[in-house]
């Protein structure tokens, strides 16, 4: 359970990255 937390905690940092990125880009 902590270790499939952790793992989806860490793709929403990346896609919540991924998306500030492209926004900064689009701009």
């Amino acid at each position: 359970m902590i270790r499939t937390h952790r793992l989806l905690g860490l793709l929403l940092n990346a896609s919540y990255v991924r998306g500030t990125l492209v926004d900064g880009v689009q701009s």
